[in-house]
């Protein structure tokens, strides 16, 4: 009996092997990584605090003892006091070690629980928290994100505020905009104290090849709201010119035909 995750993630692996099989991947490339996230959804009337201790014991006794998953993050929407949406997010430094993770992941589950009724039962009670309905996507980070110190990471206690914005590309190439974008990056967001990280993802497999996700962590609801204040002030001391400020966001924005958004909180009991 396996997880409702491995399950999902086998069926990525063979699509990919079986879509990609003449492509040549970068296996080695260590200036980006690899981005797996899979969207959830739990049953309605699911309790929380009983999905989390099966989780957490999942965590535990797996996901946190694979070496190969250099980082793991689970969201749950903010604004939401059930499992409405869940996103399971975790990063790979290279091509093969997504092709080889289930097979790591298997060793440990059988490891855990080496009696196979045990094992059945306790899938089958981690499966009983989610609907059939699920997406995946893969992306690739660049090398244009900002980091949050691993020490500060790891002595947080407290939920971090994760706002994902969900760019869509649009098919007009306007290399002035990325050099704007980078510009903006120094500027701004890199320097502003309440964006605790900001990961910017490039699309590498899905169902929109149009999207670029850009992430940001702040420590709660409040600092987010002053985050985009600060933003503001950031930009006006760079660029003071009020018309100068207004064609520079014109162009900025030129290649996104449209954007969807959304707000979510870590459960920082499954972090890594």
């Amino acid at each position: 009996m396996k997880s409702r995750l491995s399950s999902i993630i086998s069926v990525i692996i063979l699509f990919l092997f079986l879509s990609t099989i003449n492509a040549q991947h970068k296996k080695d490339n260590l200036e980006s990584m690899y981005v797996t996230i899979i969207t959830l959804h739990g049953v309605e009337g699911a309790d929380f605090d009983e999905w989390l201790k099966i989780e957490k014991e999942y965590f535990d006794k797996v996901t946190s003892k694979i070496d190969i998953i250099v980082g793991h993050e689970v969201l749950v929407r903010y604004f939401s006091n059930g499992l409405q949406e869940i996103k399971v997010i975790n990063v790979f430094k290279t091509w093969s070690d997504i092709e080889y993770v289930n097979e790591i992941r298997e060793e440990f589950i059988q490891k855990a629980w080496p009696n196979e009724v045990d094992r059945k039962a306790f899938f089958q009670k981690q499966n009983s928290f989610y609907t059939n309905y699920h997406s995946d996507e893969i992306y690739v980070t660049t090398n244009l994100s900002k980091l949050m110190p691993a020490s500060e990471k790891e002595s947080l206690k407290n939920p971090m505020i994760y706002y994902i914005d969900t760019n869509i590309l649009s098919d007009r190439d306007n290399k002035d905009a990325y050099k704007l974008y980078e510009e903006y990056l120094n500027a701004v967001v890199y320097k502003n104290s309440y964006i605790k990280a900001y990961h910017p993802f490039r699309h590498y497999w899905g169902a929109d090849s149009r999207e670029f996700l850009e992430i940001y962590v702040v420590n709660s609801l409040s600092n987010l709201e002053k985050a985009r204040e600060m933003d503001q002030t950031l930009f006006e001391l760079y660029m003071p010119d009020k018309a100068k400020r207004k064609e520079f966001m014109s162009v900025y924005h030129s290649t996104v035909s449209f954007h969807k958004d959304g707000l979510y909180k870590n459960v920082p009991a499954l972090s890594k």
